[in-house]
């Protein structure tokens, strides 16, 4: 990868970058808008969801990638691969000053590439808003096939209490 960095962080560095976190993105009503989580309040809450992604990686459940520019001065986001049914679910966010950069795309191809050395897993797949285009072209712009549209999936707190209709899009292991 050459805009973002690849790596696993310590679990001591990950409670560091709470506050880059917290001021990046977590904090970002824009950033959180198609979100299942509502903006943190705190870096006290930062710091509790970084202390869930490490005891998830610890038990091989989920695993949270923090994405920094290549001189890991500045946090750009983060990505997440989460174990389910033969493969994993993708969940991924972006700083908004990072937003149209081509990061993303490039973070989900790292991803992918990592989910598929794992012999058992036979598909990768994501779900996004139907209003949330940028999410939309990331993963069309790496592969993904958009399967349909998931009536009601998932409340995004952040524009609405109401299930909101989702995009699901797939990519399969090539044979």
């Amino acid at each position: 990868m050459k805009s973002v960095q690849r790596g696993c962080h310590c679990a001591s560095r990950a409670r560091l970058t709470a506050p880059l976190m917290f001021s990046a993105y977590a904090r970002d009503p824009a950033v959180t808008r198609y979100l299942t989580w509502r903006p943190h309040g705190d870096i006290a809450e930062t710091r509790v969801v970084i202390d869930r992604f490490l005891a998830a990686w610890e038990r091989q459940e989920e695993f949270c990638w923090l994405l920094f520019t290549n001189d890991a001065v500045q946090m750009i986001g983060s990505i997440a691969a989460r174990r389910e049914d033969g493969g994993f679910n993708l969940g991924f966010l972006l700083a908004r000053s990072h937003w149209g950069r081509g990061y993303m795309p490039e973070a989900i191809i790292a991803v992918v590439d990592w989910a598929f050395t794992q012999p058992w897993v036979s598909r990768v797949w994501a779900v996004c808003d139907v209003e949330n285009h940028s999410s939309a072209r990331a993963l069309e712009k790496t592969g993904f096939s958009r399967e349909g549209v998931l009536p009601q999936f998932s409340v995004h707190p952040n524009i609405s209490s109401a299930p909101r209709d989702c995009y699901a899009y797939a990519l399969s292991r090539i044979a």
